[in-house]
């Protein structure tokens, strides 16, 4: 199939609205043989027939009203656009990306939202993903910022990173493995862990200081939404590591109880941008509020 063309997806939208080729010519100022040749074009274009001829009258089609239905949400789409361009241009709003991996906090992501926010006429939009993919849209240059717990390239002529936070990591299970406060960390032997992913440094962390240990567990389900180990790790499925700050609210519930600490482990959000592509005193600005 060929690209769409705007122009015959709006007289479409037209001839469909009016309800005859010739009632939409007078309302666009085209011609109908033009309009009726465009048209015509647009349904090869499309493979399919969009109106039935029946005089001087058009009666759209079961297809039709198909493609009438996407064609009035872009026509709606192509409106707030141009409508939202011109009132970016009028207040100065320059509108920034935030990619946050999907396992770093809604705390942190609401830091990371407020920093960013301290740039004047800010507005932040953000998107989630995984580690590998925001990092790519980054130096695409498809997001401004990436957030995430590690940081893929080391601070040099590319990327710029800052310390966003950072916390202790701790084992956490529901109410029914808090016997295994006693003995720790031998009580973990042969229990059920929910982890993150092996892109998540944590997991590698994590995995070091049970072989340290010399202590094997089970993996019985691996998820990356930080939300959802905590429901999982609720509802009995195993137990979960995770900071301190992230399992605070849920401790505080009673859903979730404190096995032990990880000795020397803690868990860093970093806040990477490119530098060629944020303005230099945004830069600064962000860093500083970071800072702060």
């Amino acid at each position: 199939m060929n690209w769409l063309n705007l122009h015959h997806l709006k007289y479409f939208l037209v001839i469909a609205e009016e309800g005859s080729i010739s009632g939409a010519s007078k309302k666009l100022l085209v011609g109908q043989p033009a309009l009726s040749a465009q048209l015509k074009h647009f349904e090869g274009c499309l493979g399919l027939r969009l109106f039935d001829r029946i005089g001087k009258k058009t009666k759209i089609t079961a297809e039709g009203e198909y493609v009438l239905k996407y064609a009035r949400a872009i026509k709606q789409l192509e409106d707030e656009l141009v409508s939202n361009l011109g009132h970016a241009r009028e207040s100065g709003i320059r509108e920034f990306t935030l990619g946050a991996q999907e396992s770093v906090p809604k705390s942190v992501i609401a830091t990371a939202i407020g920093a960013i926010g301290t740039i004047p006429r800010a507005r932040v939009k953000v998107t989630e993903g995984t580690g590998e993919e925001l990092f790519t849209l980054l130096l695409q240059g498809k997001i401004d910022f990436f957030l995430g717990n590690f940081r893929p390239l080391d601070e040099g002529k590319e990327m710029i990173y800052a310390s966003l936070a950072k916390e202790q990591v701790c084992v956490w299970g529901a109410r029914k493995f808090g016997k295994l406060q006693k003995n720790y960390p031998a009580s973990l032997a042969g229990m059920r862990f929910v982890l993150p992913g092996f892109q998540n440094p944590l997991r590698h962390d994590f995995e070091k200081f049970m072989l340290e240990q010399g202590l094997t567990f089970e993996v019985g389900i691996e998820a990356q939404d930080t939300a959802l180990l905590k429901e999982l790790a609720v509802r009995g499925e195993g137990l979960i590591i995770m900071g301190e700050d992230s399992a605070s609210a849920w401790v505080q519930a009673g859903k979730l109880v404190r096995i032990g600490s990880i000795p020397n482990l803690r868990e860093e959000y970093w806040l990477g941008m490119v530098r060629k592509k944020i303005d230099t005193e945004q830069q600064r600005i962000v860093i500083k509020a970071i800072g702060t």
